[in-house]
């Protein structure tokens, strides 16, 4: 071994010194370094800590033997250095927030004083497992706050431009105040928001998704537009089974030569702490392991490489790889077995007979660790170690969809992740751009949804439902059928109009009231309710008082039940039936709030866009779209007048003006049921002369009473 080897040498075992048995070493000397400064609080000792490993890697290589000094005298000089720029760097004021404050001074003064808000500790926030998923989750030798190195936006690099700019509002505005050195309970504050939210939003901004942007490697402007690669094979066999190294994999996705993002499949962040450190824990102990799946697709002579199964595999691997995560201190197996050279008494390697170097078996506890902080043998059997592939050649987008479907059927895909898979493309797209607005976003005041929600498809799942419910309600079903539903039957404006929807949900959706109702669970029915509210061209503040007063609304009983006792026939809530009954439930409830508040009153009013009352009405209650309600409304008249001389004799109080209304509404029902109202209407105008003066209530019992004339008549018939 040379000199410079030896010295390397001395090096990394001085690091190992120091990150050994949970770098307890590097512990105890930043905690020794700190006593002089005192005032620390133990939540922020893992800064100190995170600075002092982020200055450790960039001096390893500036190590001087001729100083006299060892390799660990050097590094406690760079620990005590960067404990030093740890709390330089928090009490410098134009990187920290500034609040002004009033006391009493001892002689009963009023005094101003200046409070500095310490930094956000990066690394304090700990999840399930005891998995860093702050500062620890990003890059070993990159923090947020060296990316964020300016104090304006305009200054952003390219890189974190991006990376803002695919964060929500709230995210946004967190990443930027973690910036400027707010801490986060004053950020909670400031935006008034509750631990819970804070927490989601956090744990979105270092998300894989996230991080990835903000890493990503430079390609050249060819890389940039394409993409892809080019192809002109022709090959006859439609798959193949190969390998790739994790190194390789890596530098592929990072390359976008291979896509895990295709639209059909899953989000990456399946997996919890402990599930990406075992499968940590098998590469590096040689364990076998099953094949990811690669799909080809070629469209415009261009290979399209979609990875389709072994996602979660794929992006914990290389997560990890750059430092994403360090092993859970729960893992089953912690001690790693690897061979190392045999070092001699002069620090030179013992080679054998043959000239190769004599190697011995050591071990090494992974716990706590990130893959930089692992010995250099482990860091090449990891990089190198080899994942079986399937790999599928020229596909259609059929092919995909099927095999997405095909390789998951065993594995622990949810029902909303699989019935996924029956949207046309394009629909899937428009779905997950909706998805992606503030209204569905954890920290978004007006709703309760989780980030689970998105990760699990849940929210893809409350986007379908809400639009069959509001365009396709009599074809409500299970979450597979009306996405294949969607796809023969929708266009692109049943999802550019709930687009629109939703903008306008989420102007008025700010109360805690609406976020107990737009929840994973009855979201669809509000986005139904407020489509119809839509149709009536009526202000949207309108519809907000109702929902914060919805609270109330659900105990009033309609035909001898509430809201909450629909359920009681049947054990399903998504049940069509239910469905349709809790809708009707529910206009029923929102017209006479919306006629009790003088808004639907009057023989001839007419919204914004010109219906009238008539047409309002029947749309309403025979749950109908008002245009085609308008364009029928002479066929009414005329099927109506022709009724009334056939069946009601003169005299009979069903005649009169103020009844019509809800005459013309069955005769509509009759329209839209394909049913004839003609031996029904002579019966009962024989049995009733008179009619209730709620014209909802009178068609109501009237409606109820041609639905048991038809269904005796199908009996005896």
């Amino acid at each position: 071994m040379d000199y410079k080897d030896q010295i390397k040498s001395e090096i990394e075992l001085a690091l190992e010194v120091l990150y050994s048995n949970n770098q307890s070493k590097l512990r105890q000397m930043c905690n020794k370094a700190m006593l002089k400064f005192g005032g620390i609080l133990q939540e922020d000792y893992d800064d100190f800590y995170s600075r002092a490993g982020y200055e450790l890697n960039l001096a390893r290589e500036k190590y001087d033997p001729s100083t006299g000094s060892s390799p660990m005298e050097y590094f406690y000089g760079v620990i005590k250095k960067a404990v030093w720029k740890e709390m330089s760097y928090r009490n410098r004021a134009k990187r920290r927030a500034v609040i002004e404050k009033e006391e009493e001074d001892e002689y009963g003064n009023r005094i101003k004083k200046k409070e500095y808000i310490h930094n956000l500790s990066l690394d304090s926030l700990l999840d399930q497992e005891n998995c860093l998923i702050t500062g620890d989750l990003l890059q070993y030798d990159l923090n947020i706050e060296d990316i964020f190195s300016e104090d304006e936006e305009e200054a952003y690099s390219e890189r974190v431009k991006e990376f803002l700019d695919s964060l929500s509002p709230m995210q946004k505005t967190i990443a930027i105040h973690i910036m400027k050195g707010y801490k986060a309970e004053k950020i909670k504050a400031i935006l008034n928001i509750t631990d819970k939210q804070y927490r989601d939003c956090w744990s979105e901004i270092t998300s894989y998704d996230k991080k990835r942007i903000l890493y990503k490697e430079n390609k050249n402007m060819e890389e940039e537009n394409r993409n892809n690669v080019d192809t002109k094979e022709n090959v006859n066999e439609k798959y193949k089974n190969t390998s790739y190294s994790i190194d390789s994999i890596s530098k592929q996705l990072r390359k976008k030569r291979i896509r895990d993002d295709h639209i059909l499949q899953r989000h990456s962040g399946q997996w919890k702490c402990f599930a990406k450190s075992e499968l940590v824990s098998d590469i590096l102990r040689g364990k076998s392991l099953t094949q990811i799946i690669i799909s080809e697709e070629i469209k415009n002579g261009i290979k399209m490489q979609w990875l389709i199964d072994g996602k979660q595999r794929c992006t914990t691997l290389d997560d990890y790889l750059y430092d994403g995560f360090a092993v859970s201190h729960n893992v089953k197996n912690y001690s790693i077995m690897y061979q190392t050279p045999k070092v001699g008494e002069n620090g030179n390697e013992i080679l054998n007979e043959e000239g190769f170097p004599d190697m011995e078996w050591t071990s090494v506890d992974i716990r706590g660790k990130k893959f930089s902080q692992l010995p250099d043998e482990l860091q090449d059997i990891f990089r190198d170690r080899q994942i079986p592939v399937l790999y599928n050649m020229d596909c259609t987008k059929k092919d995909i969809a099927d095999d997405i479907a095909r390789f998951n059927r065993s594995r622990p895909m949810n029902k909303a992740q699989n019935g996924w898979l029956g949207l046309e493309e394009s629909f899937a797209e428009f779905v997950e751009n909706i998805a992606k607005m503030q209204f569905f976003q954890p920290e978004f005041i007006g709703t309760t949804y989780t980030k689970n929600n998105n990760t699990s498809g849940a929210i893809r799942r409350i986007i379908v439902e809400g639009i069959m419910v509001s365009d396709f309600v009599d074809d409500f079903g299970d979450f597979d059928k009306m996405c294949k539903f969607l796809s023969e039957e929708a266009s692109d404006s049943n999802f550019t109009e709930f687009y629109s929807l939703v903008e306008r949900l989420t102007l008025i959706c700010n109360t805690k009231e609406t976020a107990l109702l737009f929840d994973a669970k009855d979201s669809f029915l509000w986005f139904g309710l407020f489509s119809r509210f839509v149709r009536l061209g009526m202000d949207d503040k309108l519809f907000a008082n109702f929902m914060n007063g919805f609270h109330l609304l659900r105990k009033t009983k309609i035909s001898e039940k509430s809201f909450d006792n629909i359920l009681e026939a049947s054990k399903s809530t998504k049940d069509k039936s239910i469905v349709r009954k809790k809708m009707k439930h529910m206009e029923q409830l929102l017209y006479n709030y919306l006629k009790s508040h003088g808004a639907l009153t009057g023989k001839s009013v007419s919204d914004k866009n010109g219906y009238t009352e008539k047409e309002i009405f029947i749309a309403d209650v025979v749950n109908m779209g008002i245009d085609k309600v308008r364009e029928e409304m002479e066929v009414y008249n005329e099927t109506l007048d022709d009724l009334e001389y056939k069946t009601i004799k003169d005299g009979s109080k069903l005649l009169e003006d103020e009844n019509r209304i809800s005459l013309l509404a069955m005769v509509a029902y009759s329209y839209n049921t394909d049913t004839d109202l003609d031996e029904w209407l002579l019966e009962y105008a024989k049995k009733n002369r008179t009619y209730l003066t709620d014209q909802r209530k009178n068609f109501l019992r009237m409606r109820k009473d041609f639905d048991q004339y038809c269904m005796v008549y199908r009996e005896s018939g």
